[in-house]
């Protein structure tokens, strides 16, 4: 659909366009639970009084993270695309080959990884979405993303990425943090089934597109996280591969919640620093405790920024798992989880 002119704070205000514009700011309730939780339904009247103006900024400021919204929607400005959920031309994701601020490192490490492919809008048959599971329960829980368990049986046999022997159940704690990820900021993009939407994504579906989109290396179960996160309409960011932490790593994860956004982060539980699997921060409750989903078990679990009295602080660690992570029944590995590297994602 096409914005004629601007709408709200000090626009032009032509009756059709505020009426599609309250009508995108209703549907986006739906699509962005962190708007959602704190927006009530406009009255479609066409008219762009306090409450539609308050509306957009409220956009702008939980979905956009913008720090001063303006309250305006402009056409082919950056809130109208988000409200109209424009899915981006092959162009726009099909850029050349891959390219990572951590290309050295894969390099090194994964030598046949994404870097060779390109992102294709091939537009073979994907898989159906299945019904998700229920999202992780917890007190005043923001925010709301459905929690998933990589071993579930509807797709925990299913192979990973272009490696049959490889299964979601045994390697895709990546893939099913990225599908966790889009049922809140994730957007519909060219790879994606026509009536998919990412409230319905499951790690069946993003299996499929990040398959489609050419996110696994080929011939392989390997997958480039950042690229994963763009065919699935989210925008990441990787700390580095094999690269110790700085103080700066925690402000990063926060910057990001902050501004709506999530953080995968690569825990290590074998003494080795390189990471062993991936869980999904959710929110920061405290100074000294945040929230994560673990695929593992589908449940979540807390992080903190210091240690059980037990183990000794270490300078590239900026989050600890405890002994009271999930409670008294807190699996062994995760009373050993260390947060040895970081994606952050955010929607695009």
């Amino acid at each position: 659909m096409a914005l004629k002119f601007s709408v709200g704070a000090k626009a032009t205000n032509s009756k059709a366009d505020v009426l599609l514009v309250q009508k995108k700011l209703n549907e986006s309730r739906q699509r962005f639970p962190s708007f959602g939780a704190l927006q009530k339904k406009l009255s479609e009247d066409g008219i762009s009084g306090t409450n539609t103006v308050n509306a957009i900024k409220l956009f702008q400021s939980k979905v956009l993270g913008f720090k001063y919204p303006d309250g305006k929607v402009d056409p082919n400005g950056k809130t109208w695309k988000k409200l109209n959920a424009n899915i981006p031309s092959t162009a726009a994701i099909t850029s050349g080959p891959l390219h990572s601020p951590v290309q050295p490192q894969y390099d090194n490490w994964i030598p046949h990884l994404v870097r060779n492919q390109s992102l294709t809008s091939s537009a073979n048959p994907l898989l159906a979405p299945t019904p998700s599971d229920k999202a992780a329960s917890s007190p005043n829980k923001q925010p709301s993303i459905q929690a998933f368990k990589q071993g579930d049986k509807r797709w925990g046999q299913s192979g990973l990425g272009n490696q049959s022997s490889k299964t979601i159940h045994g390697y895709g704690c990546a893939l099913t943090c990225l599908a966790m990820a889009t049922t809140y900021i994730g957007e519909k993009t060219a790879h994606w089934p026509e009536s998919q939407t990412p409230e319905k994504m499951t790690p069946l579906v993003a299996n499929s597109i990040l398959k489609t989109s050419g996110a696994f290396s080929k011939g392989s179960y390997l997958l480039w996280i950042v690229g994963g996160a763009k065919a699935l309409g989210m925008d990441g960011q990787d700390s580095g591969i094999r690269k110790k932490l700085s103080d700066q790593a925690l402000t990063n994860i926060n910057n990001v919640l902050g501004k709506g956004g999530l953080a995968m982060a690569h825990v290590d539980y074998k003494k080795d620093w390189v990471g062993d699997h991936w869980i999904l921060i959710t929110r920061k409750v405290s100074a000294n405790e945040y929230k994560a989903i673990d695929p593992a078990y589908g449940k979540e679990l807390s992080l903190y920024t210091t240690p059980d009295k037990s183990q000794s602080t270490q300078d590239h660690i900026v989050l600890y798992g405890r002994s009271t992570s999930m409670g008294e029944k807190t699996p062994e590995k995760i009373s050993k989880y260390k947060v040895v590297r970081y994606v952050t994602l955010k929607s695009q």
